[in-house]
């Protein structure tokens, strides 16, 4: 079943649901609620070209695991049991940021906790290195995000605060808490 296609402009707004639920937050001023539906238009373009990237990658065989926790996971379960490639992996951790980033958005909670919640922005502002292609397309979310410099541009806490078991060499993702102690 396919989901109903997103309004393009704030004029595709103008006749409001009669049983619509008032919104408890302040109201979006006509800018806001435009740069909003950009936000999030971009961020649905950008998830359909990285799940095709992701598909293709599976069709090659790079796809796999994406952790060493799932690759023993596999083992266990007598699965198949090879590492994702690199490229598979930035694909997905980039779809899984823009999705954070857009579930609270679609969220009916009422009381608006899950928006406050959500992130400031997609935790990845920059492309995978092998998708060139999408570099057009992060520099629009980065104007649409103006300030937000996403989580690979911040400053490493490595030096402030080293850690036990730190990314993991070959996807860069860090084991869960409960396997750091």
């Amino acid at each position: 079943m396919a989901a109903p296609p997103l309004p393009q402009t704030p004029g595709n707004q103008q006749a409001p649901a009669s049983n619509a639920a008032p919104s408890p937050m302040s109201p979006q001023s006509p800018g806001s609620q435009n740069r909003e539906q950009q936000r999030i238009g971009l961020l649905f373009d950008i998830n359909v070209e990285l799940l095709q990237e992701v598909r293709r990658l599976q069709a090659e065989g790079h796809g796999g695991a994406i952790s060493p926790q799932q690759l023993m996971q596999l083992r266990n379960e007598g699965k198949p049991d090879k590492m994702a490639s690199d490229e598979y992996i930035q694909c997905l951790r980039r779809v899984q940021a823009n999705l954070a980033y857009l579930m609270p958005k679609a969220s009916s909670d009422p009381s608006g906790q899950a928006q406050a919640k959500a992130p400031p922005g997609p935790a990845h502002m920059t492309p995978p290195p092998h998708m060139a292609q999408l570099q057009p397309k992060y520099e629009q979310l980065r104007e649409l995000f103006p300030g937000w410099p996403g989580m690979d541009q911040r400053p490493s806490q490595s030096s402030s605060s080293p850690k036990p078991n730190g990314p993991n060499a070959t996807n860069g993702m860090m084991p869960p808490a409960s396997a750091q102690t």
